[in-house]
Order: C-alpha cells, then sequence, then structure tokens
C-alpha cells in the first residue's frame, strides 16, 4: 500500500487527543447514510407510485385508440382486422363511449357508460381482473387470488354480457364505489339514462332503459370505480342510437413505450379520416407532473447529501490544523505536496464511501420491506378517497441506486479538496518552527 493511503487510512482512527475529531467524521458518515438512504428509498416508493398509477390507468384505457374525425365509425370490423395485423398489436376492440345517468330506488349519479364486446374487451384492458377482483373482495376468508386466476374469474362474469339475465333485461356491469352510491348489489335493477331521447310533443324526451346488475368490477381507483358501467357493443347501440356503428377501436401493444411511434404509423396506413390517440397523449399533465415531482423531491433529498459533505469539509479542515507537525515532518522527509493532498482526499472518500454503501445497502433493505411485507404495508394505510392506490407502492430500480451511489460519491469527492489542498500548501518550516 502507499504511504499515502496507509497515512490517510491510519487517521480516521484517532487517538484520545483527537478524539473530538473522530466523532465529527462518524457524524459525517451518519450523515451520508442518512442522505443516500432517503434518497433512495423516496425515489423508489415515487417510482412505484408512477408505475401503480400508470398500470392501473393503462388497466381502464387502452394503449392506441383508433377514432374517426367523421364521427361514429360504421367499418370498424375491416378497421379492427386491420390494426391486428400490424406488428407489435396485441389486441383490438370495438367499443361505443357515451354519458348518461344511472338511478336506482336509492339514489342518481351521473355516468360513463362504455359499450364493450366481452369477446375481445379482455384483450386491450385489465377489465376482467378488475371484475374478478370485484367478484371476490367479500371473501376475505379465501387466500388472496394470483392475477390469474382474477381474469378466469372475469372472464366468466364479462361473457354474461352476452347472456340473458334473469329478469329479461339487458345485463350491465358498474364500479364498486358507484354500487355503494347506488346502493345496489348483484341481480338489482338499475336505470340508464340517455339526456339524448326521442323528439315528442313537447320536445325531446330523456331516454330511459331498465338493466340488471350482473357484476360489480374494482379497478382500485374511486374515479373510474365511481364513474363508469359496462353494457355489451349491441345494448349501447340501442341505448345510444347508434346502429352498427362504434365510437372506435381500442389497441392495446407490446411496449407502451412505443405507443406513440405505432399510433403514427397505424394513423398513416389507415389514412383519413382515422387518427389514433395514445395513452401518453391522453394523460400527458399528469405524468409530466409525476416526473417533475420526482426530479424535484431529488434535488431537495440531494441538499442532505451536501450538508453531509460539508461536515466532511469540517472534519478534514480539523484534521488538517491537528496535523500540522506530521505534514510538517512528512514534507521533510520528502513527501511531495500530490502526496499530502491525496492522504486527506484518502480520509475523505473513506467516510465518503463508507456512508454511500452503507446508505445504500439500507435504502436498498427498507425499499425491499416495504416491497414485500404485507405487514408493513398494512402500516401505512392509504385512503382510496384521497389516493389513487390502496397499497404502498414500491419500485426497486437498481440504475437510480447507482446513479445516487455515484452522485454521492462525486459530492464527497469535490467536498475534500479544498481542505486537502490547503493541507498541502503547508510550509514545513513553519509547521515545524515552533515543535
Amino acid at each position: 500500500m502507499k504511504y499515502e493511503y496507509f497515512i490517510g487510512l491510519r487517521y480516521l482512527s484517532s487517538r484520545r487527543k483527537q478524539k473530538f475529531t473522530s466523532i465529527i467524521g462518524i457524524i459525517s458518515v451518519l450523515g451520508v447514510i442518512i442522505g443516500v438512504m432517503a434518497l433512495n428509498v423516496v425515489l423508489a416508493v415515487m417510482g412505484g407510485f408512477e408505475e401503480e398509477l400508470r398500470e392501473k390507468i393503462l388497466g381502464v384505457s387502452s394503449h392506441l385508440v383508433v377514432l374517426s374525425y367523421d364521427g361514429p365509425m360504421k367499418d370498424y370490423g375491416e378497421i379492427k382486422n386491420d390494426v391486428l395485423d400490424f406488428p407489435g398489436v396485441v389486441g383490438a376492440s370495438p367499443f361505443i363511449y357515451g354519458q348518461g345517468m344511472i338511478s336506482s330506488d336509492r339514489n342518481v349519479s351521473g355516468s360513463v357508460i362504455r359499450g364493450v364486446d366481452p369477446n375481445t374487451a379482455g384483450k386491450v384492458t385489465s377489465i376482467e381482473q378488475a371484475i374478478g377482483k370485484g367478484a371476490s373482495r367479500n371473501k376475505q376468508s379465501e387466500k388472496k387470488l394470483t392475477d390469474e386466476q382474477l381474469s378466469k374469474v372475469g372472464k366468466e362474469v364479462l361473457l354474461k354480457l352476452n347472456a340473458e339475465t334473469e329478469s329479461g333485461k339487458p345485463p350491465v356491469l358498474i364500479g364498486k364505489e358507484l354500487a355503494a352510491n347506488l346502493g345496489v348489489i348483484e341481480g338489482d335493477l338499475i336505470s340508464l339514462v340517455s339526456p339524448f331521447g326521442k323528439l315528442g310533443p313537447f320536445g325531446q324526451t330523456a331516454k330511459v332503459k331498465k338493466y340488471e346488475v350482473i357484476g360489480i368490477f374494482d379497478y382500485g381507483m374511486i374515479e373510474y370505480d365511481s364513474s363508469i358501467s359496462y353494457v355489451n357493443l349491441p345494448d349501447a347501440m340501442d341505448f345510444f342510437d347508434m346502429e352498427g356503428q362504434v365510437s372506435g377501436v381500442e389497441v392495446k401493444v407490446e411496449d407502451i413505450y412505443n405507443a406513440k411511434k405505432m399510433g403514427t404509423e397505424l394513423s398513416s396506413i389507415l389514412g383519413f379520416p382515422y387518427y389514433t390517440r395514445n395513452w401518453e397523449e391522453v394523460n400527458i399533465r399528469l405524468f409530466k407532473a409525476l416526473r417533475l415531482e420526482r426530479i424535484a423531491v431529488a434535488i431537495i433529498l440531494g441538499l442532505i447529501i451536501l450538508v453531509a459533505a460539508l461536515n466532511i469539509v469540517s472534519t478534514l479542515t480539523m484534521v488538517v490544523m491537528e496535523k500540522g507537525k506530521d505534514i510538517g515532518i512528512l514534507r521533510a522527509m520528502g513527501a511531495t505536496k500530490s502526496g499530502i493532498l491525496k492522504i486527506f482526499v484518502t480520509e475523505g472518500m473513506v467516510i465518503g464511501t463508507i456512508g454511500t454503501l452503507l446508505g445504500t445497502a439500507l435504502g436498498f433493505g427498507i425499499c425491499y420491506m416495504l416491497k414485500t411485507s404485507d405487514t408493513i404495508r398494512t402500516l401505512i394505510p392509504f385512503d382510496n378517497n384521497v389516493y389513487p392506490i390502496s397499497d404502498f407502492p414500491v419500485k426497486i430500480e437498481p440504475f437510480y441506486f447507482v446513479i445516487v451511489a455515484v452522485f454521492s460519491i462525486m459530492i464527497c469527492f469535490v467536498a475534500t479538496l479544498y481542505p486537502s489542498f490547503q493541507a498541502s500548501r503547508k510550509d514545513p518550516i513553519e509547521s515545524l518552527r515552533y515543535e
């Protein structure tokens, strides 16, 4: 080992008369640990929040939507087949989108009424999982179902949209929050009201039609669970007077981050009057705000590491003052200025590196426990009326752990330069004159 590194390491273990300096060094290490740990945990939590929110949004909305400037589509079957032939497309399903009101014997609520094809809707959204989750939400004593099991249960319920009901009324699926607001359960009758009814002698009248609730879905987001209802495509065509027409075709692609590019290519292939909209365009403000918030929090928490680095500056400055005699002796023995500089850079970098490694390990451990431990997640409950998630989300990204570690070590390295440079400039004659 070179003498610079050997002496730098020995200075970390100060004797009794330099005990105060050792305490400051320990505080510096703790500062780096806390800063790195906090930054890693917060980035993982915010990344998990963004990912879960994206999954929930894409569970309701598809990756791409093919629409027409002329309004409703008549040749949606051909459009669907053309889309499925495009490379990278996983599924396609026609849909109808409309707004109305739903009334029960107890209450009235506004709703987005979506007409779907039960045979293909599960290929473009996670509607089957949401229905399966809603169907099993009251069976708390049973083992928690996997996503595959939820999809199987939900698919059976979804296909009932094409079947006859016991009451003879058309079937409908509603969200759990909407069901709670209306005070209805499976098997109850509700009325769907459209403001665009037939023109009568006293003007336009609302269109009212009875439906039977065959299932209740649970997306886990109150915005969706309280405002969406599903009927089959033919019933939606009849309800909104769109005979043989749909609002558009929903599309699911293999790579969600390639949806924008694929949408542009699909628009050029389909030609006018067809165009596409991707999930990023629809939710661009929301995800931009999340990314900006993530960057802002990272910068703020990065200041903690900067404060810890300032502690390293003060620690090294005190060591330089206390080791003035040693510096003079080393210079008199032939040590170069760069050698003296390396001694104190080594000491500071050991403090920074130990703090960074321990902070990274603790941050990863906390993130792992938050991600895997159901007990810890239950200690941090989320109100669904406030947050669009129910569990504490964590996304462990090794890339961010590496970036935070590199960033921390760089700050600590910069912090060592000034006191190390001051030590290298000490005159050995002045240092030894009064010794």
